[in-house]
């Protein structure tokens, strides 16, 4: 027979047992509910005219993220259009401060068959929705209702009849799935752009010296080395340009010659020339007399004939053949006096 002792070990043995059991599964359910489950709920209430496709425990989100459930979908006993059913969700309190009192929900659907859930677009308002508020409904437009079926037909038409163009080996697209051509034409094409790139990159081209070989390379640091040493030289004093930049003699020089310049001409500027006006009206004077000189001369009775101008160009033509004469016959003006 167990004693007491014993009997009292294997109580509390199962009562350990059973309270581990139920904080294990309040843990489990704990997680299940995404740890939400001791945190404070709000109640919102939204008015829909129809509740189709909408129950308890439809999701309820906020610009896509999921923040509630619907817990009650029943009858408002409003007579109103847009009243008549009450749609009551539950969310944490934490979220209300992501819904705007200007926000406004609707009835969206993943798929045209798929449920429905509560889809909340957010407002603009800083203020957020308190609880037991009522959120605004806007009705979703529908797909359905806007579409043109004549239009789709004819899309659809269209649709077919390319489809059959392409199956007829019409077109380019038909063409290329039929056919061969239009296939080794791009073959062709691709063979002729491959042997270009061959041809570019061969090792005895520009391009591929450059890439397979540093001549290049050593081209253009030699080039790098010269102006090296040109600049070493500068720095060294070494040239004219070189002794220019070193000693600052020709600088000096540059600089006196710059200064007896300016002082030419301020003295220039400051001479009676250019003080007085007396040297500019003698000036002018003399060149008025030139002026008038070669108008007398030209309204001369010279000027006025060609006698004048014949008889100077006959006096030149017969020195000129006097000239031609004597380079050609020096003998004829050649005398020989004998004493």
């Amino acid at each position: 027979m167990p004693t007491t002792s014993q009997i009292n070990w294997a109580k509390f043995r199962v009562s350990s047992l059973t309270v581990l059991g139920l904080v294990i599964l309040f843990v489990l359910f704990y997680l299940l509910t995404g740890g939400t489950l001791l945190q404070k709920k709000a109640t919102i209430y939204l008015y829909v005219p129809d509740s189709t496709g909408i129950g308890s425990g439809s999701p309820v989100e906020v610009d896509g993220v999921e923040v509630g459930k619907v817990t009650r979908v029943a009858l408002s006993g409003d007579t109103r259009p847009d009243r008549i059913v009450r749609v009551t969700i539950t969310v944490e309190r934490s979220w209300l401060a992501s819904i705007p009192v200007d926000s406004y929900a609707q009835l969206s659907a993943e798929t045209l068959i798929g449920d429905r859930f509560v889809d909340i677009t957010s407002g603009t308002s800083r203020t957020p929705i308190r609880p037991n508020g009522e959120i605004l409904y806007k009705e979703k437009p529908d797909v359905l209702k806007r579409l043109d079926l004549q239009e789709f037909q004819k899309r659809l038409r269209t649709i077919d009849a390319e489809i059959g163009d392409i199956e007829q080996g019409r077109g380019p697209v038909g063409q290329l799935l039929r056919t061969s051509g239009m296939y080794d034409e791009w073959r062709k094409l691709l063979q002729k752009s491959q042997k270009a790139v061959d041809a570019v990159a061969a090792r005895d081209g520009l391009l591929g010296r450059a890439v397979y070989t540093d001549r290049q390379y050593q081209a253009l640091l030699e080039s790098v080395r010269s102006i090296d040493q040109t600049l070493a030289r500068l720095q060294s004093g070494q040239g004219d340009l070189g002794r220019f930049l070193r000693d600052d003699a020709r600088y000096q020089q540059l600089t006196a010659s710059v200064v007896d310049l300016r002082r030419s001409i301020a003295a220039v500027d400051a001479g009676p020339m250019f003080q007085t006006a007396a040297d500019y009206t003698q000036w002018s004077r003399g060149v008025s007399g030139v002026i008038r000189a070669i108008d007398d001369f030209n309204i001369s009775p010279l000027m006025e004939t060609a006698q004048v101008y014949e008889t100077l160009n006959g006096m030149t033509r017969e020195l000129q053949n006097n000239m031609r004469d004597f380079r050609e016959h020096p003998q004829k003006f050649l005398r020989l006096k004998v004493f």
